[in-house]
């Protein structure tokens, strides 16, 4: 008798009446309009935080529309509830819905400032659950977030590829557009140095300066990539330089990659600044049932404006005069060159020679014709 006495004093003193009480709160959940749940969520937290804590998920799920579901998360936001409100987009089926809320959410930082230190706080989510969270930061003008991002994306991380930074620092780059390249410049710089995500980081400041849907970058929007992409390259080493040379080339600022051609190759520089390629046309075809070949090759000389020769080069090649006489010639001649600038006119023949044992290989009678040296 005793001991039921002490049993039921002990379930009376853990279930106090305030505790009761906010379990009751919990449980009307189930009855409320969606446009309630967040007050009602409001009065749980007042009543007991930790239950309010571990009840989200119920209110969250009596939500149930985008603009229910932000001041939930608004009110959790508030009241310093981070775990909850963090992991809340994870719990909504719908993604376009996730989109919305977390754009609500990032609308709401100037009148509400506990929203940044929670964006902020985010970050050290995992990697996917703070992709969730991207609009959020793009929907948030306040410039305490921006600051803070700013510091972030300086600091890459010394790694090749770090899909969360790399989030971040695309994040910076859409918001701030032609405003974000000197931090991402920085930040490539030390990427470089660190074995950080250097190309990566390229591509995000592509990124920034992308035009909107159906138009195109504006000129000034292109000088200001390139200018800045130039300079990266000559403060980063030969490796960096070329992939940003690359780029450039790809997105058709030749000239620009062309101007880094003496930061890659600084012992091929000629007199003047010139450069030296070996090139080559190969006149093939089947001279009385043989397979024979001419590799007709030369030097050319390029003032340093020219990433790609290729198009400068073919008609003066294939203009050489014809070598195989009485022949079933193969149609246009390949017309091809050194894949970097050579030293010397002496390695265009080493060059030729190697070329002339490649068709051999293919079972031509190969002959090498030196022609004569020409420029673009």
């Amino acid at each position: 008798m005793l001991l039921t006495r002490f049993v039921l004093n002990a379930v009376f003193l853990a279930t106090s009446p305030a505790q009761a009480g906010c379990d009751a709160q919990v449980a009307a959940v189930a009855g409320l309009a969606a446009d309630a749940v967040a007050p009602a969520y409001q009065a749980l937290i007042r009543c007991d935080p930790k239950i309010a804590e571990s009840s989200f998920l119920n209110f969250l799920q009596k939500a149930g529309d985008t603009d229910a579901v932000t001041a939930l998360v608004g009110v959790a936001i508030d009241s310093k509830l981070w775990a909850p409100a963090w992991s809340s987009l994870s719990k909504i089926p719908d993604y376009d819905a996730r989109d919305a809320v977390a754009t609500n959410i990032g609308g709401t930082c100037a009148e509400h400032p506990l929203t940044v230190t929670f964006l902020q706080g985010a970050y050290a989510l995992r990697d996917i659950e703070f992709k969730q969270w991207s609009s959020a930061y793009q929907a948030c003008d306040d410039e305490k977030l921006w600051a803070w991002v700013e510091t972030k994306v300086k600091a890459p991380p010394a790694k090749a590829f770090d899909e969360k930074y790399m989030g971040l620092a695309n994040i910076y780059a859409r918001k701030r557009a032609v405003d974000a390249l000197p931090a991402l410049s920085e930040a490539a710089i030390a990427a470089a140095g660190n074995g950080g995500p250097f190309n990566p980081l390229l591509e995000a400041m592509t990124n920034a300066m992308a035009p909107g849907l159906g138009q195109d970058m504006s000129p000034e929007s292109h000088k200001a990539l390139e200018d800045v992409l130039v300079a990266i390259a000559q403060k980063t080493g030969p490796e960096q330089a070329r992939g940003v040379a690359t780029q450039l080339a790809n997105s058709g600022a030749e000239q620009a990659a062309a101007s880094l051609l003496p930061v890659l190759y600084p012992d091929r520089v000629q007199e003047g600044g010139k450069f030296l390629y070996g090139v080559a046309s190969i006149e093939a075809g089947t001279c009385g049932g043989k397979k024979t070949a001419v590799v007709h090759y030369t030097t050319v000389t390029e003032g340093g404006t020219h990433w790609s020769i290729i198009a400068d080069i073919e008609a003066p090649l294939r203009a050489a005069k014809a070598k195989l006489k009485g022949c079933t010639t193969e149609g246009d001649w390949p017309v091809i060159h050194t894949e970097e600038p050579e030293k010397s006119t002496a390695e265009s023949a080493t060059w030729a020679d190697a070329r002339a044992k490649e068709w051999g290989e293919k079972g031509y009678d190969v002959k090498v014709q030196k022609e004569k040296e020409f420029a673009i």
